[in-house]
């Protein structure tokens, strides 16, 4: 793995993780309006979908070590690896496109 490519895994990994952190910056500030006011649950229910598709790599680490006793830095270092595992698909989709558009 050449530093180019390395330094691309880094930064659409910190790209991804801004993005889960925002998007569930949002499922939080829209499930706390009131329903009376205006009714957002058409607006949530895809939105938490769409968090629970990038978040299925730490769902599967998660199953490695099931149960109440999980250690507290396993959700640190879970949240890493998933930030990781997208960080290296979106890089090399990007490789991959580039290598397509040159022909």
């Amino acid at each position: 793995m050449n530093r180019r490519f390395a330094r691309q895994v880094i930064l659409f990994a910190l790209l991804y993780y801004l993005a889960f952190v925002a998007l569930d910056g949002v499922i939080f500030l829209f499930s706390h309006v009131p329903p009376k006011a205006v009714n957002l649950d058409g607006l949530i229910l895809p939105l938490f979908a769409a968090e629970r598709i990038l978040a299925w790599p730490r769902l599967i680490l998660r199953w490695l070590w099931p149960g109440e006793s999980t250690p507290a830095c396993l959700n640190l270092v879970m949240t890493v690896l998933n930030c990781l595992i997208w960080g290296l698909t979106l890089a090399s989709l990007k490789a991959l496109w580039t290598k397509a558009q040159r022909g």
